[in-house]
């Protein structure tokens, strides 16, 4: 039914938590599941916290030799998805786990994407501010196919997610690539924490870097065939 991809980047504090309680959800759901962990060349032990996880749920472990980014690995990962519903979340928990089944039952056979719409107050006011800036600026600039507040907590159909995948030599923006690919979308509002670990990373700085990164992959073409995008992967991306 499902395979949730999660992109592992200095996540190793909490990664048992979110196993734990992606197990709980899939088996109160009675949920065809799987996890795909992207390693995305963490730093920290990461990767050694993954190999011990227990088998409560399918999972498998994708590593990468160099990082490349959210966006990049949250591709790799749908390429290895193997269920028709691909869901994409942070492993800090911010995003709870437990909003998936929400999401999966509010996606619409018309829909290709249902986006979580971001409500509370999770950084502070400033960064809050400058999120909304540009993320108004998604949403204008997107022909108002990216739904305001939108992030990367979101359900994807995989036949929508096989179109994006021959942009992954161009290290697109994933939401950038959505509005590209003109894909169906829809929102619902959800509660998303304070991260535990502290004030977000995306500065004011960070936020102007992925603005022009959006603009840019707006314009992209796809530079390979789907066909070659596993090869490319396999050369250019796995450990």
């Amino acid at each position: 039914m499902i395979s949730i991809v999660i992109p592992v980047y200095k996540s190793a504090s909490t990664l048992v938590e979110l196993h734990r309680r992606l197990s709980d959800i899939s088996a109160a759901e009675n949920w065809k599941c799987e996890v795909i962990y992207v390693n995305d060349a963490s730093p920290d032990y990461s990767l050694n916290v993954l190999e011990t996880l227990t088998h409560s749920i399918d999972f498998q472990i994708i590593n990468l030799k160099n990082n490349v980014g959210q966006s990049s690995a949250l591709l790799v990962g749908m390429l290895f998805a193997k269920h028709d519903l691909i869901a994409t979340m942070d492993a800090d928990l911010q995003d709870e786990p437990e909003k998936l089944p929400e999401l999966v039952r509010s996606l619409k056979q018309s829909t290709d994407v249902i986006f979580a719409k971001r409500k509370g107050s999770y950084e502070s006011g400033g960064r809050l501010f400058t999120s909304f800036l540009f993320k108004g600026l998604v949403h204008v600039f997107s022909g108002q196919r990216i739904p305001m507040n939108a992030g990367l907590f979101m359900v994807i159909r995989k036949k929508a997610a096989l179109l994006l995948l021959p942009f992954l030599p161009q290290s697109p923006y994933l939401i950038g690539l959505i509005a590209n690919a003109k894909l169906t979308c829809d929102s619902i509002v959800i509660d998303r924490r304070e991260n535990q670990f502290g004030e977000s990373s995306y500065t004011f700085k960070k936020r102007l870097v992925v603005a022009k990164r959006f603009f840019g992959t707006l314009k992209l073409r796809p530079t390979i065939s789907l066909s070659e995008v596993t090869e490319w992967v396999n050369l250019n991306l796995l450990a």
